[in-house]
């Protein structure tokens, strides 16, 4: 009984290889889009704070240079968070550029998978047909030995 041997294995281990760098791709391009989301969560969260101390700055006594420089940096932290939306929003394209590259990969693989699933189907089958071929040899060989032993018994 020889082995199975698929023809396109090489190029199905390739499309292993390249569907697994997609997955790292994809991890490290998600892993990159939440540090992103991160840095926005950071800018909010001091806006936030920024906000606050300007409304406090206006109630109460009232300093113009205070507020004036609550003012400035209130501009300087929105105008970074609206860099970093558009950061977070090409992390998020780039994310989404990988995972399509990435089923990509998978169907790739998965046909040549398939593929070599119905070529081991039909290696099974031709070897069960060749296997019952030579079973069938086997005993019509010994019921011809039995049948010309008993002949010659006769005679």
């Amino acid at each position: 009984m020889a082995g199975f041997r698929f023809r396109l294995q090489k190029l199905l281990n390739l499309k292993q290889q390249l569907e697994d760098k997609a997955k790292n791709e994809l991890g490290l391009a998600m892993k990159a889009h939440e540090l992103e989301k991160r840095k926005l969560a950071l800018l909010d969260a001091g806006i936030v704070r920024i906000s606050d101390d300007f409304r406090q700055a206006c109630s109460g006594t009232i300093r113009p240079e205070r507020i004036q420089a609550i003012r400035t940096w209130l501009e300087v932290q929105k105008t970074a968070r609206e860099q970093q939306l558009d950061a977070v929003k090409k992390s998020g394209e780039n994310v989404d550029k990988v995972r399509v590259k990435l089923v990509a990969a998978m169907q790739e693989k998965k046909i040549l998978a398939n593929l070599r699933d119905k070529e081991f189907e039909k290696f099974l089958k031709q070897e069960a047909h060749n296997e019952q071929k030579l079973t069938d040899e086997l005993v019509s060989y010994r019921e011809s030995v039995k049948i010309t032993a008993v002949g010659m018994e006769g005679q």
